[in-house]
């Protein structure tokens, strides 16, 4: 009878160190989000800028902390200026502007700025967006060229024609969403414009960690006599990660009893077992001392 006591205690200690053991392993395992996107967007549809004589100018400047795989190392951060007035004084790089700052907790992958706007006659629009992406860590893949769809659809007649679309466009990207930059299609066809550049820096650069959207000045500047001047830039930049500093290991102290479970780290199932198995061994030994054999 004493013995059979002593195997469901045993079997009773068995299924909770199978418990304990199964809930440890759980919460260890670790599930790594794909990262979010913030879009910024600006200065599209302005009706006050679809009368003539009117200009706008708008900027956006976001820049991106990555760890390798394009998730946020530590908050982005967005800068935008609105710049608006009279089309004169925006061409001279004047008007009434407003600078934002702010910040995301997830990376920013969408810029959508200037589109549908300034299509009254003799308007003007400049708009430049930037996007940097600072990767800490190596990139599984080596960042690639940025991919271009730019100036299709726009016909450009006047003292501003042919216009300027550089670089040229990449072979077998077909729509502003499939391209890193999508920006001047369907614009600037009013007839007689005064200046229609748009312009993609050449060492922008697209990862597939984190692929970016740029779609801006589309669908816009259609009145005659119109002033378009659009730049992209999309930097990757990839520096190596930060080497933790060194920590001292741990002196164990000199174990003289059976440990009690307070100095057990719960992170290690495969201790805790031990531990446990340890304990059952000593049981085991105790009760054949103590229980006579059956005869």
């Amino acid at each position: 009878m004493a013995r059979s006591k002593t195997a469901i205690r045993i079997a009773g200690i068995l299924a909770m160190a199978v418990l304990v053991i199964g809930s440890l392993a759980q919460t260890s395992v670790q599930v790594s989000a794909a990262p979010l996107s913030a879009p910024v967007n600006q200065c599209n549809n302005v009706a006050a800028s679809n009368v003539g004589g009117q200009g706008m100018a708008c900027t956006v400047t976001v820049v991106n902390n990555l760890n390798s795989s394009g998730a946020a190392a530590s908050p982005s951060t967005i800068t935008t200026t609105v710049c608006v007035g009279a089309a004169g004084p925006i061409g001279a790089g004047a008007g009434t502007c407003a600078t934002t700052t702010t910040s995301s907790a997830t990376p920013v992958t969408q810029i959508t700025q200037c589109d549908g706007s300034s299509n009254g006659g003799g308007g003007v629009l400049i708009c430049t967006a930037t996007i940097t992406n600072n990767y800490a860590g190596t990139l599984a893949s080596a960042p690639t060229p940025a991919k271009i769809y730019q100036c299709v659809g726009s016909v450009i007649t006047g003292t501003g024609a042919p216009g300027t679309c550089t670089p040229v466009n990449t072979a077998g990207v077909t729509s502003v969403t499939a391209a890193t930059v999508g920006q001047c299609n369907g614009s600037g066809n009013g007839g007689t414009s005064v200046g229609f550049v748009c312009t993609v820096t050449s060492s922008s650069t697209d990862t597939s960690a984190l692929p970016v959207n740029i779609d801006q000045c589309n669908g816009s500047a259609n009145g005659g006599g119109s002033l378009v001047r659009c730049q992209a830039t999309v930097n990757s930049v990839v520096v190596a990660a930060p080497t933790p500093a060194p920590t001292a290991a741990p002196t164990a102290a000199p174990v003289t009893s059976l440990p009690s479970t307070s100095t057990i780290d719960s992170s290690g199932p495969a201790a805790l077992l031990g531990l446990i198995l340890a304990f059952l061994g000593a049981l085991l030994i105790r009760s054949r001392r103590t229980v006579p054999a059956d005869r």
